[in-house]
């Protein structure tokens, strides 16, 4: 009776499922993002996102690739030349990562500039980037 007990208990325990409401992959994040808000915290966590009019775009293709209509390397909601890069997600559970990806930019010379992004949830998609304070950008698809 004691093993019928703990293999029970043992099914029940490998068989519950996540309640993290996180896509597994990448299937909502393909497609073009416009950006919507803005996040610039003055240093002591007070900072709020606050809507911003921008034609800033970024686009994610199944291959792994993105193309922006402005810089890459650090924040800013201007439009300029097209620059690309790679993304992936954060597969790894085990690994202490808040973000669920990162974004790599072709043409940044610092390996610094590093923007990681976190998967729409509430629909929309939100970049973060390297800053002493927080900041960071959401993204709303658009196709």
């Amino acid at each position: 009776m004691r093993t019928l007990l703990f293999m029970l208990l043992l099914v029940t325990i490998s068989s519950c499922a996540s309640d993290d409401e996180k896509p597994s992959d990448d299937n909502t994040l393909i497609g073009k993002w416009q950006l919507i808000e803005q996040l610039s915290d003055p240093g002591d966590g007070s900072g709020t996102f606050q809507p911003i009019t921008s034609d800033r775009t970024i686009e994610f293709f199944s291959d792994g690739t993105i193309i922006s209509n402005g810089i890459l390397c650090f924040m800013s909601s201007e439009v300029g030349d097209k620059e690309s890069g790679m993304f992936f997600l954060t597969t790894d559970t085990n690994t202490d990562n808040q973000f669920d990806g990162e974004i790599i930019p072709n043409i940044c010379t610092s390996r610094s500039a590093r923007v990681f992004f976190d998967l729409p949830v509430n629909g929309n998609l939100i970049l973060w980037y390297q800053c002493i304070e927080g900041c960071g950008q959401k993204f709303e698809k658009i196709n």
